[in-house]
């Protein structure tokens, strides 16, 4: 394969799967797995499930059949206020965050570095945060950029964070923004980023924003909106992009 495409859901990648040159959909590893040609690029795209589990189980099993040239992430997420972010725009992942590892002591929430022991090393030691090709990130966003139509969405890069429990309150959502200095939350990310370092494979995550990250309002949710056009710009970046 050229390219891995993960998704957490079917919804995700539908537009992307009808683009699909020769299409095989076949269950790999207990995972729904599209294999054919989008432009000249040999793609795989999987559904993973929701979640962290779910998402380290199906790269890890997909990874262990030979390195793809990059892997790209496709979703929705949620955007935090002071993002400038809107909902149906773009978001690409400059590194990612696992929110919720950590410590909650009584004077507060301590990072995981306070525990001592990384939950993975390579170069360095990592403990809540995965850093990605800064170089990569920038081109995957100018492309998109690039490539737009005048009245397409914004697209903005920054630091995002992965959550288990999707925040419904606005002030849950400004304490992580300011923790981690980040633009936008998902539940996938983190996991995807953790094993693509682990096995040394470029990663690339792409989020429409189909919500505020407000007191939870499911009405003001946009996301057909946000899904389709994250995976117009995922196609963009699938026949263009090389790492």
């Amino acid at each position: 394969m050229d390219i891995l495409v993960l998704t957490a859901t079917a919804f995700e990648q539908e537009t992307l799967r009808r683009s699909i040159s020769h299409p095989t959909t076949r269950t790999f590893a207990h995972r729904a797995r599209t294999d054919g040609t989008l432009g000249t690029r040999r793609v795989v795209l999987i559904e993973t499930g929701i979640g962290a589990v779910n998402t380290a189980q199906a790269l890890t099993a997909a990874l262990e059949t030979g390195p793809p040239d990059f892997v790209l992430q496709v979703g929705v997420g949620g955007a935090y206020a002071g993002s400038q972010l809107n909902v149906g725009d773009l978001a690409v992942a400059t590194e990612e965050n696992d929110g919720e590892l950590g410590i909650l002591a009584p004077d507060g929430w301590l990072s995981a570095d306070r525990i001592g022991i990384p939950i993975l090393s390579t170069n360095r030691d990592h403990y809540n945060t995965f850093p990605l090709d800064a170089v990569l990130a920038r081109r995957a966003e100018t492309m998109i950029l690039n490539v737009r139509p005048d009245a397409a969405p914004a697209v903005r890069s920054g630091p995002f964070v992965t959550v288990q429990q999707c925040s419904g309150l606005a002030a849950r959502g400004k304490k992580l923004a300011t923790r981690f200095n980040a633009i936008c939350e998902n539940m996938e990310g983190a996991a995807a980023a953790h094993v693509c370092t682990l096995y040394d494979v470029p990663f690339i995550e792409l989020r429409g924003i189909s919500n505020l990250v407000e007191d939870r309002n499911t009405a003001a949710w946009k996301l057909p909106l946000a899904s389709g056009n994250a995976q117009r710009a995922a196609r963009v970046l699938i026949e263009n992009l090389a790492p």
